[in-house]
């Protein structure tokens, strides 16, 4: 038996095979009549036109050239044999109909001429089209044969929802015959085109009749045989529209009986219908017996997404069963094409019991959503790595939106308030299985990333997912804290510095070049935000120092940014003006200076006196140092800066500090300020 089934097979792909090769031959004999034609063209044009040396040199340039692509130029008059049959037909059709209307009111023509007119009428376009195909006119013919489909269904509906001349079961009879006709025609005729007609008016026909004695087992039974009678003939002839129009048709025919019905029909009976047509499709795709042109993975995928949505219509628990049922037989086909070493379909069934399982997951009604996440992350990752692992490029993808799914929900929704919560370990798995499929992609990295450095980039999203993990967990363990605003910010931020410390030892990574580039942006917006932000507390102590010591910190970092990149052992080379970083800098540290000295005075409630004494003083200090620092590393602006300063301190020694401070105060800080001043000039001379 085995061999004879093997025998058959072999027969049917030689029967596809010659079809090919004649079809190709055809288009052979046509491009061979446009280059003969081209040709007696050419010979015409030489006869009267005599070409020059120069001209016989360029065609010998252009012969011996790559060659032109020519453009396909359409073909209006094929396209006018092809369209305007049908149009026309339509167009008879709406007359004969018009007509009959017009013998109706007058009264000529009866029910009975009517509906016999309808069914001579129906032969005389068989034997018509039949004879144009006969002649070799196949595309007319085919047009009279779909009017021969189109009028007997109509004439049959007329005579027994109209006219009550046929019952239920005969109209319904004629009614199949006219489609065993048209499909028997389109095998015979090998016509695509007169198949989908023929669907089109099967799958229509239970609705043009009513049958209010049809069950929703008949009902089914008739979409069942006609769908196995299409396909039969999409399979016979390898027709690839053909498959996919009954295909669809089948299962907006039940979705239409439900509606039609008002959903008061078996969900059963229903759910069967199309689950048996699922394992007849799968198992003709499994077993190769339609071309893998004809029948794609696609509707595979799409076979799989239809059986989910009519398993939706059934019970909690019947739900789950079949879910749980298709999950565990796409995963043992997929391990049947992993030992089969069938690398396609294991790419495919791989992909389909990702989805299967994923479905699975979110059947259950459990009042744990989080327990769902995280079977939804392990499902996605162990996807990605089996697909990374046997190189499935399907895997990879269904897994990954699976698992990119999973993660969008946990950073957006999923937020703990404890450990040693469920909330907590949803954050964890996230974690864990991120920095595995990130190993897993740089060790099998597939086929569809060209370029490592696309890993490299997306590094930074796992970075900042990371940095979102150790926040929740500092804000935890801050919440028990009685500290104000600023210390339990400058907490986070001194904890921010650290992390940022450990993720920039990475630059000395082959890969961890971007992740460095984001170290260094986030420590800059993170040194923004310290930049506004005040000492806080309210007295000089522990806390006070803290913060303090977090903004010292954070300076000294900067200068030790901006130190390496002046003396260009910074980790990447910036084509940037070193004295424009050196202004930002040096106005940064103007700002700090300023905030630290106000709050530390304020702390230790100064006098006014002493307050503009000690500033104005240091502030000439800044100037000089800015002025020193501009000249020997030729920053002009630095200088220009620094110079500015100065005179704004001349401007405030003499506007506030002249007038807000008493004699004594004044004369030491004129003398400093004056000794200072002259001191520095004189350096300045000397140099």
């Amino acid at each position: 038996m085995d061999d004879n089934k093997e025998i058959l097979q072999r027969v049917s792909d030689l029967e596809s095979e010659v079809h090919l090769l004649r079809q190709e031959l055809d288009h052979l004999k046509e491009d061979r009549q446009r280059v003969k034609e081209s040709h007696d063209v050419v010979r015409k044009k030489k006869e009267f036109v005599k070409p020059s040396p120069i001209l016989e040199d360029e065609r010998w340039v252009t012969d011996h050239t790559v060659p032109r692509k020519e453009k396909k130029e359409v073909d209006f008059e094929k396209q006018l044999r092809v369209w305007l049959p049908r149009v026309f037909m339509f167009i008879l059709l709406l007359g004969v109909l018009w007509g009959l209307k017009v013998g109706m009111e007058y009264g000529f023509i009866t029910g009975v001429v009517r509906i016999v007119l309808g069914f001579v009428a129906s032969a005389g376009l068989y034997f018509l089209g039949m004879r144009y195909i006969k002649r070799g006119k196949n595309g007319f013919g085919l047009t009279l044969l779909g009017g021969f489909i189109a009028l007997g269904i109509l004439t049959t509906f007329a005579a027994y929802y109209l006219y009550d001349y046929f019952n239920f079961f005969v109209a319904f009879i004629v009614g199949i015959g006219y489609i065993v006709a048209g499909l028997y025609l389109s095998l015979k005729t090998k016509s695509e085109t007169l198949t989908i007609f023929s669907a089109l008016a099967g799958f229509l026909l239970p609705f043009l009749l009513q049958g209010q004695g049809a069950t929703d087992i008949q009902f089914c039974l008739y979409v069942l045989l006609l769908f196995s009678s299409l396909f039969f003939v999409s399979l016979r002839n390898q027709h690839k529209y053909s498959f996919y129009v009954t295909f669809l048709l089948f299962h907006l025919t039940l979705v239409a009986y439900v509606v039609l019905g008002g959903f008061e029909v078996n969900e059963k009976i229903m759910v069967a219908t199309a689950l048996l047509q699922h394992i007849v499709l799968l198992a003709v795709y499994l077993r190769g017996y339609i071309a893998r042109q004809v029948f794609t993975e696609t509707l595979i995928y799409t076979n799989f997404v239809f059986a989910l949505g009519w398993i939706k219509f059934l019970e909690y628990h019947q739900e789950i069963i079949l879910f749980g049922l298709f999950a565990a037989l796409y995963v043992t086909l997929a391990v049947y094409a992993f030992v089969r070493k069938k690398s396609l379909l294991h790419g495919v069934f791989s992909a389909v019991a990702i989805l299967a399982i994923s479905a699975f997951i979110l059947a259950f009604q459990s009042d744990e959503m989080y327990v769902k996440v995280i079977l939804l992350l392990l499902n996605g990752a162990i996807g990605v790595w089996i697909g990374l692992y046997y190189q499935t490029i399907r895997s990879v993808v269904t897994g990954g939106i699976v698992y990119l799914f999973a993660a969008y929900a946990t950073v957006i929704a999923v937020v703990f308030t404890s450990l040693w919560t469920i909330e907590h370990l949803v954050w964890f798995v996230l974690i864990v299985t991120m920095c595995v499929l990130y190993y897993s992609f740089y060790r099998w990295r597939p086929s569809f990333i060209k370029d490592i450095f696309h890993i490299d980039q997306s590094l930074v999203v796992g970075q900042l997912i990371f940095l979102v993990y150790v926040f929740k967990i500092v804000k935890l363990f801050l919440e028990d804290m009685n500290g104000s605003y600023q210390t339990l910010l400058h907490i986070q931020l001194g904890i921010l510095a650290i992390v940022l410390g450990i993720f920039y030892t990475l630059r000395k990574w082959q890969h961890g070049r971007y992740i460095t580039h984001a170290v260094t942006i986030e420590f800059l917006l993170a040194s923004f935000i310290i930049l506004g932000t005040s000492l806080g507390g309210s007295t000089i102590g522990n806390v006070f120092y803290f913060n303090l010591a977090v903004q010292l910190v954070y300076v000294a970092l900067l200068m030790l940014l901006f130190l390496s990149i002046v003396t260009n052992s910074f980790y990447l080379s910036l084509r940037i003006q070193t004295s424009a970083l050196a202004v930002c800098m040096q106005i940064i540290t103007f700002i700090f200076l300023n905030k630290w000295y106000f709050a530390i005075v304020w702390m230790n409630n100064w006098s006014t006196e002493w307050i503009l004494l000690v500033h104005t003083s240091w502030l000439f200090g800044f100037a000089f140092l800015s002025i020193t620092i501009g000249r020997k590393m030729q920053w002009k602006a630095v200088k220009v800066l620094g110079v500015v300063l100065i005179g704004a301190c001349i401007v405030k020694l003499f506007l506030v500090d002249l007038y807000s401070i008493s004699i004594i105060i004044r004369s030491v800080l004129f003398i400093v300020v004056g000794v200072a001043g002259l001191l520095y000039t004189r350096t300045l001379w000397r140099e």
